[in-house]
């Protein structure tokens, strides 16, 4: 019984090493090592290019987050504003004031339902892309080389997840107070501030922001300041230091100041939020000489253009020579 035994395995050794010896068994062992160290060259690849894109997912979904939050309160100021000049109409304008309010709840909660959808998607993405990290990263502490083989060419043939574009085509409008028809005359809540200049120049204070403007998803504001003889103005982003790390805005707008119906200066420009900036416009916009005698002057602003786009997206950056702007001016980031 032990002979045939220890016959047996002197039987099995010379066979493991006839193996090893044999050129084809060996040639065997070098593709089968070439295909393992290109798997694992291939995996992390793909987890290198999975981290960008979760990257990516993170700041597109703090970017709907601000978006949500400039939302609401933007209509929330906006409401505050609808019902106290309403209010100040007695019942006359109850009515007026109830289709306002509701166009205003409706096209506010129109923009939150498109940013509840893209955060569904933009979290699914997330959701398969944390997945196949995890996936990845315990396929890479895998020991067991046929195991690791079978399923790294599995995870080798997953498909590519991509990243949800967010769709930003909100709704922005609001109630024009102007088209009511008891005086004295209203001011237009869309894209309007309105100041007491002769408040502000005579308070002692040189600096001053305000105003609720909404545009595409933003929420804008005026920063205006003074001198003994210049008054100088600058469109700010107001959430702009929450994004500032991923997203790039750009925006083409013309700045107007009206003293009721008569136009005091208008000015054109083309800007990129971009950095630590977070509002660009006039060290000299106009001249005090121009305000001494006004009270409640009006602030416009119109939109041409507005885009944005993701660093991680979009490497490319604008030059000082890319701004345009049609005053002479002082024109100035803040």
């Amino acid at each position: 019984f032990f002979s045939v035994n220890l016959a047996l395995m002197q039987d099995t050794s010379n066979t493991s090493m006839d193996m090893h010896s044999n050129p084809i068994y060996g040639e065997l062992l070098r593709q089968q090592s070439t295909t393992i160290r290109d798997t694992r060259e291939h995996i992390e690849r793909m987890l290198g290019e999975l981290e960008e894109k979760k990257e990516l997912c993170t700041a597109k979904r703090i970017t709907l987050n601000t978006f949500k939050k400039d939302i609401t309160e933007s209509f929330t100021d906006c409401r505050s504003h609808v019902k106290k000049s309403v209010t100040s109409m007695i019942n006359y304008l109850k009515q007026q004031q109830d289709d306002m309010l509701r166009e205003l709840d409706e096209t506010a909660q129109h923009n939150i339902d498109m940013l509840q959808q893209q955060a569904v998607q933009v979290d699914r993405a997330m959701a398969r892309i944390e997945q196949q990290i995890e996936e990845g990263r315990s396929l890479l502490r895998e020991q067991d080389t046929f195991l690791f083989f079978s399923k790294g060419s599995l995870y080798k043939q997953l498909p590519s997840v991509q990243v949800p574009t967010l769709n930003t085509e909100f709704k922005d409008t609001f109630p024009d107070l102007t088209t009511l028809s008891i005086q004295p005359y209203q001011v237009p809540l869309q894209h309007a501030v309105q100041v007491d200049m002769a408040e502000f120049l005579q308070s002692g204070v040189h600096t001053r922001i305000c105003g609720n403007i909404f545009h595409n998803g933003f929420r804008f504001q005026i920063q205006l300041k003074h001198d003994e003889r210049y008054l100088s103005a600058y469109l700010c982003l107001r959430a702009w230091h929450d994004v500032a790390a991923f997203l790039r805005v750009t925006v083409n707008f013309t700045l107007t100041l009206q003293d009721g119906p008569e136009l005091l200066h208008s000015a054109t420009a083309k800007n990129t939020f971009e950095g630590p900036n977070d509002g660009w416009g006039w060290n000299k916009f106009l001249s005090l000489s121009k305000l001494r005698d006004c009270t409640e002057v009006l602030f416009l602003v119109n939109f041409n253009e507005l885009t944005y786009s993701f660093v991680q997206e979009d490497h490319s950056r604008y030059s000082a020579a890319d701004m345009d702007t049609s005053v002479d001016q002082g024109y100035t980031k803040v």
